[in-house]
């Protein structure tokens, strides 16, 4: 890769990464959250605090960075307008977008396919000729189906439909209600509980064997991964690609032909985010 040159970014809740390409060297940087959305301010003070250390690691002024080709996948980047302020903020001319690009084209190379990223939260999406498409990703409270976040919550309301005396519950519900203090725990618990707290409780229900409700549960997420993939057009033979904490978890309950089609992802959201942005060089 001498000579080659491009900055790419992948930004989330969670953290962020940047790396930067220069003449056949990399330098990467790891960070703190990177949400446009819920901070602003702090997104953008992460991604250029990462941009100093990079250049610094390559012994570079940060003005030198400002013809390189760049590519920052950044969670919460919803619409153009903040795309834009984003892209203002930073000392160079960047491609900034949201990270479901990124994520998937790390995930497929440059080929065809069809990624479901299942992790705290969710989205499906298609990469090839005719373009790329996602559905899904809409949070919590509307969305985010079969995500760690979504699991754990579906948990918990089959724990109060147990105590209500509405569903038969299972070994695993009644566990958890008696860590938990019964239904009012249950209920004092989900009064402040974010995305992050519910999926935490995501492993008991992939890990709860026959469990009926956690099966149950599984089910339902695999039904939505089946037709999430299916409504972006995917058919016998194409590839699909299950990303994200809880992706691979589903595989088992998939449809046999899309059991069939798995394949393990190639790469990172990081390694997306370099590859988009060296496709930026004329």
């Amino acid at each position: 890769m001498t000579g080659d040159r491009a900055i790419g970014c992948d930004g989330g809740g969670s953290g962020a990464r940047l790396a930067l390409l220069w003449d056949g060297r990399r330098h990467e940087a790891k960070g703190g959250p990177a949400n446009a959305t819920s901070d602003f301010a702090g997104a953008v003070a992460e991604v250029l605090a990462l941009l100093e250390r990079v250049a610094a690691q390559a012994g570079l002024a940060i003005d030198a960075l400002r013809g390189v080709p760049a590519h920052f996948a950044l969670a919460g980047v919803v619409n153009d307008e903040i795309a834009r302020a984003v892209a203002a903020a930073l000392p160079l001319a960047a491609v900034v977008e949201e990270d479901r690009r990124a994520a998937v084209r790390g995930a497929l190379g440059a080929g065809a396919g069809y990624v479901a990223g299942i992790g705290t939260g969710s989205y499906i999406a298609r990469q090839g000729p005719e373009g790329f498409a996602s559905i899904g990703g809409h949070g919590l409270v509307l969305g985010d189906e079969a995500s760690g976040a979504w699991v754990g919550r579906e948990l918990l309301r089959a724990v109060i439909a147990g105590a209500d005396g509405l569903a038969e519950g299972s070994d695993l519900t009644r566990a958890v209600a008696q860590e938990m203090g019964g239904a009012a725990g249950v209920v004092g618990f989900a009064a402040s509980a974010g995305p992050r707290d519910f999926a935490r409780l995501a492993p008991r229900v992939f890990d709860a064997g026959e469990d009926a409700v956690a099966g149950q549960i599984i089910a339902r997420g695999a039904d939505y991964i089946a037709r999430g993939v299916a409504r972006l057009g995917w058919q016998a033979g194409d590839v699909l690609c299950l990303t994200g904490g809880a992706g691979p978890r589903y595989a088992a309950a998939l449809p046999a032909q899309m059991q069939a089609a798995l394949v393990p992802a190639q790469g990172t959201a990081l390694e997306g985010a370099l590859a988009l942005a060296l496709e930026q060089r004329p």
